[in-house]
């Protein structure tokens, strides 16, 4: 499933690593085709309903965090009212939605491993979540633990995890020919964000105000 995440962790990598966000109507339609690829091919692929909305979830709250980082000030306040996770599910709390199921998971026996390793990969582009308040040691000792269960469950692959542009051919060569770069914009990308999510995400996402958004 990590695999399908390619296009979010390439969208999240190139604005830690320098990027901005000057329109906030078409980083919502970017926003708005990653999403909508994930949920087509989780579905195609046979994924229950519950796991997709799981990894959807997730997306949305990454997403979601980058925008309330990189968006220009005023754009912040309107992705504040209606964040990716509103238009698509009517939550506003994913950030603690997220690391729940996270926490959940691991306490099986049997956990889903697809669905563990997207948690991975969206701890990987550095979703915060609830830890803009609990700290950076509790995220470090659940990623830790994570990775920990993955390598039980699953033997180790050879293949990285890489962001792949769509339809950008001189791109693809290069992912291709130099993996290990995109592992480390993936670790530069989770400092910059980790940094910023102290200083910002603490007083933007995570005291949004769920009263006005129906729960499902």
């Amino acid at each position: 499933m990590r695999d399908l995440l390619r296009d979010t962790a390439l969208l999240v990598t190139s604005l830690a690593s320098g990027g901005a966000v000057p329109d906030a109507t078409s980083f919502r339609q970017r926003c708005r085709q990653i999403t909508g690829l994930l949920a087509e091919a989780l579905e195609r692929l046979g994924y229950p309903e519950d796991v997709r909305r799981e990894a959807l979830v997730a997306q949305c709250g990454v997403l979601d965090e980058m925008a309330l980082r990189y968006l220009p000030a005023a754009a912040r306040i309107d992705w504040e009212q209606r964040p990716m996770q509103v238009e698509r599910f009517s939550i506003h709390d994913a950030g603690r939605r997220v690391i729940d199921c996270i926490e959940t998971h691991l306490q099986k026996a049997s956990p889903d491993v697809d669905l563990l390793e997207c948690y991975a990969a969206i701890l990987g582009m550095g979703f915060v979540g609830r830890y803009a308040r609990d700290g950076q040691a509790k995220r470090a000792a659940l990623i830790a633990t994570l990775n920990a269960r993955l390598q039980e469950l699953r033997a180790p692959t050879d293949e990285p995890f890489l962001t792949d542009p769509a339809g950008t051919q001189l791109a693809t060569g290069f992912y291709r020919s130099a993996p290990w770069i995109i592992g480390a914009l993936a670790c530069i990308a989770a400092m910059a964000v980790w940094i910023a999510a102290n200083r910002t995400l603490d007083t933007q996402f995570a005291h949004m105000t769920p009263a006005k958004v129906g729960q499902p």
